[in-house]
């Protein structure tokens, strides 16, 4: 991916030095743990995704249909298809595109995801999300009717237990919450993930707002029990294609916690208008 971003990211100096930029394309690598994860980034300064020629190309061969109608992300996924490539020509190095689908097959066999962030002209990040596996880490235990769930501390900002005139709903987007002033989605836990609450009104729960890169999301849960160092634990090639977990431990009572995928929960919005979905 590197080679990629060196290749086909970067633009000519020619080029560079006729937009404005620096001489010398610049290509950032960076690593981070985030919420069960460890998180890698691949950041060029260059050209960025052009959606348009995507989509031309992916139409040209008979990927998309001519009257689909994508938005911008979506077609940023089709260069994920095997052998897709907007390059007029492959050079020895690499080929922006070409190969993409073997990094997306691995990187899911390993239970991870990874994500596409790209303006036109200035530069394109791929982001690739991990799970850690066999790694301690430190959760908030919460409690769902008699479930346990753990979510990584690192991604909870805070919590409280909501006031009636907290919560409202906005058309389309569901059940909000106004945390200090800001309306942020609410995520009914035990809805979502079918386990029987002890009650259904918001005001009798606790709120856990967490966060993913910019995003954030009311989780709504019925109490609290408190923090609790775990080792995370890889859930097998069983469970491989739900999403709402990154992983599993033994709780000190010798139950089975299952980590919450914080990534995952907090950017369902993206896919689905209510929030509850």
């Amino acid at each position: 991916m590197i080679r990629n971003s060196a290749d086909h990211g970067i633009e000519s100096t020619d080029r560079r030095i006729a937009d404005g930029k620096p001489r010398a394309g610049t290509i950032t690598l960076r690593a981070f743990h985030q919420g069960g994860f460890i998180v890698i980034q691949i950041q060029d300064d260059g050209k960025g995704l052009v959606a348009d020629r995507i989509l031309a190309k992916a139409m040209e061969r008979g990927l998309v249909k001519p009257d689909a109608h994508l938005d911008e992300q979506d077609v940023f996924e089709l260069i994920f298809a095997p052998g897709f490539s907007t390059a007029e020509q492959i050079t020895d190095v690499s080929g922006r595109g070409v190969g993409m689908d073997v990094v997306r097959r691995n990187i899911e066999k390993m239970r991870g995801k990874i994500e596409i962030q790209s303006v036109a002209g200035e530069g394109t990040t791929f982001t690739l999300f991990v799970p850690l596996t066999l790694a301690i880490i430190e959760g908030l235990l919460v409690g769902v009717g008699e479930q346990r769930y753990i979510i990584p501390t690192l991604s909870v900002r805070e919590s409280f237990r909501p006031l009636p005139g907290m919560i409202s709903t906005v058309h389309g987007r569901g059940e909000m919450v106004n945390v200090r002033g800001r309306l942020t989605p609410m995520l009914r836990l035990g809805n979502h993930l079918h386990t029987p609450v002890k009650s259904a009104d918001p005001t009798q729960g606790i709120v856990v707002v967490v966060e993913a890169g910019q995003d954030s999301r009311c989780l709504l849960v019925d109490e609290l029990i408190g923090k609790q160092e775990v080792v995370i634990k890889s859930l097998g090639e069983m469970f491989y294609n739900q999403t709402a977990f990154a992983g599993a431990a033994i709780l000190g009572d010798g139950r089975v916690g299952l980590i919450l995928d914080i990534h995952a929960l907090v950017k369902l919005k993206l896919k689905h208008g209510d929030a509850a979905a």
